[in-house]
């Protein structure tokens, strides 16, 4: 097993990056998880290969990568083009979108198989991540529970909730933090870690954290400029503080076993 090194009562901090300049720099201001994206490409935008195989290199084991990956019905597309890559080692976590699978009938069986193809030459095996979106009606996605489902049959050790139009507003605006209390008492109780994402930022990072998650995940708030901006070392060790001073008592769970 390998456990986040977390506090007990304090969730991690997610930083998303686009770069191995702007992964040491959250590293060095005390981001637990490093996270992998291209903001250009969407709410999950995948980096390219060389990208992410260069941040796993430049943190060095320092602390676990995740990567996002896309939308499945992108993978699928690429596997029947045959230009369907696997996942680059040394990724610990990582998460594919379910937008545009809200009316496939055999999504499940579609997010298996790419699992699969993403993972079968890399040893240990990256674990993936379920993701809910807060707008999963507007993003043609599944609901909810049925994401969560299918994430425990996969084995997926976390339930990621994100949103998907990012000019729409942040997590709270898209699902209200009395209803979403309610959806993750059924995450906890499927054991699976949540980590809770979705444009946070000030008063909202106090409203995630207050719901319990094991991880908190950022990036425009981690940046000069928002989303599109560079991360900023001053703005992470200020969510990393927001983060501890909201902190509420709760069990820590470790989310990344190895295979």
């Amino acid at each position: 097993m390998i456990d986040l090194k977390l506090h007990s009562n304090v969730p991690g901090l997610l930083v998303s990056v686009r770069s191995s300049a702007e992964a040491l720099t959250a590293l060095a201001a005390g981001a637990d998880v490093i996270d992998v994206k291209e903001p250009d490409h969407g709410p999950l935008g995948a980096a390219d290969p060389r990208t992410i195989g260069k941040i796993v290199l430049a943190v060095a084991g320092r602390a676990p990568v995740s990567a996002a990956l896309g939308e499945l019905i992108d993978l699928m597309a690429a596997h029947r083009a045959n230009k369907f890559e696997s996942i680059v080692g040394g990724v610990s976590l990582f998460k594919i979108g379910l937008a545009g699978c809200g009316r496939m009938p055999d999504w499940q069986t579609h997010w298996r198989t790419a699992i699969e193809n993403l993972t079968s030459q890399i040893t240990p095996r990256p674990q993936p991540v379920a993701v809910v979106y807060a707008d999963w009606q507007a993003a043609d996605a599944p609901e909810p529970n049925d994401v969560l489902m299918a994430g425990v049959e996969l084995g997926c050790p976390a339930l990621l909730i994100d949103t998907w139009d990012k000019s729409a507003g942040a997590l709270f605006d898209q699902w209200p933090a009395d209803d979403l209390r309610a959806f993750l008492v059924r995450v906890c109780t499927r054991r699976l870690a949540v980590v809770l994402a979705g444009s946070l930022s000030g008063e909202n990072v106090a409203r995630a954290v207050a719901l319990g998650p094991d991880l908190v995940a950022v990036r425009g708030a981690a940046c000069d400029a928002g989303r599109g901006g560079v991360v900023s070392a001053a703005r992470v060790r200020s969510l990393k503080r927001a983060v501890a001073e909201c902190a509420i008592p709760r069990r820590i769970r470790g989310i990344i076993k190895r295979q």
